[in-house]
């Protein structure tokens, strides 16, 4: 598009009464933003709701408007006929050994929450997430230095790290992770190593308690690692925020949902990673990665992490965790997506794609899987800007071919993504 047709399309916009006031949402943006366009009579699936024929109208990184009416003239438009567009999915669980992060964003999940990292990277993170500028990388909000004890879950890493020593005051070691500049505070309630079985040091209940009353006065979310039901119980009944896998090791017990329900926390189950842990052939993913519409998309760094094999299996934890998800959301507890990417079997972006196909099987609609990686997650780690298609908020859209809000595998076949309504470069 020229300078002049550009100047153009954004004097229309601004004479049709769309845009809001320009400066007031510039805020910290780092470049020049995406010129404006739109995306013309697509199916929506704003967040919480569809709109079967709509357009969607980007300036300056933001959604400028929402309606069910022409674009204004001028604007290059994207034709949405037999599309439907999506907000930018949020994966609510990772790992970030992919530095550069552009892996996510190719298959359309534009927000990524860490759950461990050196908080050394913490301010290019940080200022990344505030710019409207456009790039072809996820937001991330990460935990830092999660908390655990000496000998505890993740000390193997070969890593060095603050740990929870004895002694050691709750309140001061979250104050050091809100220094360094963390967004939740992850604890790992882990007693039984996943994979070799053994014993495992483990954070006292009361630290638990402290940990999460910290956390709570510096208006951080508290998040727990609890593959275990009493470990699972310990964090609820402690007031966690949210539990970033859900236990596979016993069916869900009627006082655990109740004490789910009770504390209003939200549950990020995992599933992928109990169907990578169920099956050598994890059938579920492969499903995924070996359809056309997605395999000639998969970077050399994605299909490292896919064919990386755990070498045992642990049947029946998949059918486990679904069936108490399935439970949790009957109960009305909020379910948000996420991969645990970063980890043998599962890869940043793709693996996303696999999850919410099995919180589908789980028993959520298509739609309410959507949600679990757009609204809810927004609304649970206060995410104001994103998550939603609305006036205002930042525009990280993805258009799909097809309907996922009534085949949730659509998602396989995607059209175009935008990050800070700038296009992303799918192609290899």
């Amino acid at each position: 598009m020229c300078l002049s047709h550009g100047n153009i399309a954004r004097r229309s916009v601004l004479a049709a009464g769309l845009a809001l006031p320009f400066a007031a949402m510039a805020g910290t943006a780092e470049a020049a933003p995406s010129g404006p366009f739109a995306i013309v009579c697509a199916r929506i699936f704003d967040g919480r709701r569809v709109i079967e024929c709509g357009t969607v109208v980007v300036d300056g990184g933001h959604i400028i408007a929402v309606h069910e009416g022409a674009p204004p003239r001028g604007l290059p438009v994207h034709d949405g006929r037999g599309k439907t567009l999506l907000p930018g999915l949020i994966d609510g669980h990772v790992h970030h050994t992919n530095p550069d992060r552009t892996d996510a964003p190719r298959f359309g999940v534009t927000t990524e929450l860490d759950m461990v990292s050196d908080p050394g990277a913490h301010g290019p993170i940080r200022r990344q997430r505030r710019s409207y500028a456009p790039t072809p990388l996820s937001d991330l909000w990460t935990a830092g230095w999660w908390a655990t004890v000496p000998g505890g879950w993740g000390t193997d890493s070969g890593i060095e790290f603050p740990l929870m020593e004895p002694g050691t005051d709750p309140a001061a070691f979250v104050a050091a992770r809100h220094a360094e500049g963390s967004d939740h505070l992850k604890l790992a309630l882990e007693d039984v190593h996943l994979i070799t079985g053994a014993r495992l040091p483990v954070l006292s209940e009361a630290q638990v308690r402290g940990l999460i009353a910290a956390a709570k006065r510096h208006d951080m979310p508290s998040v727990a690692h609890a593959t275990r039901q009493d470990m699972a119980r310990t964090a609820l009944a402690a007031g966690i925020t949210g539990l970033v896998h859900l236990f596979s090791d016993a069916e869900i017990a009627d006082d655990v949902v109740r004490l789910a329900v009770r504390s209003g926390v939200f549950v990020t189950p995992t599933l992928t990673l109990w169907s990578a842990l169920g099956s050598l052939r994890n059938p579920a993913t492969k499903s995924v990665i070996t359809d056309p519409r997605v395999a000639p998309l998969l970077s050399a760094k994605q299909r490292g992490f896919l064919d990386a094999p755990w070498g045992f299996e642990r049947p029946g934890v998949l059918e486990t965790a679904s069936r108490n998800v399935a439970k949790l959301h009957a109960a009305g507890v909020p379910i948000t997506a996420g991969t645990d990417s970063g980890i043998p079997g599962i890869a940043h972006g793709v693996s996303l794609l696999v999850e919410l196909e099995l919180l589908v099987r789980a028993g959520l609609t298509p739609v309410q899987a959507l949600a679990a990686a757009t609204s809810t997650p927004a609304a649970h780690d206060g995410f104001r800007d994103r998550g939603r298609i609305a006036r205002g908020l930042r525009a990280d859209l993805v258009l799909v071919n097809g309907d996922p809000t009534r085949d949730i595998t659509a998602l396989r076949d995607i059209s175009a993504v935008w990050r800070n309504g700038a296009p992303v470069k799918r192609e290899l």
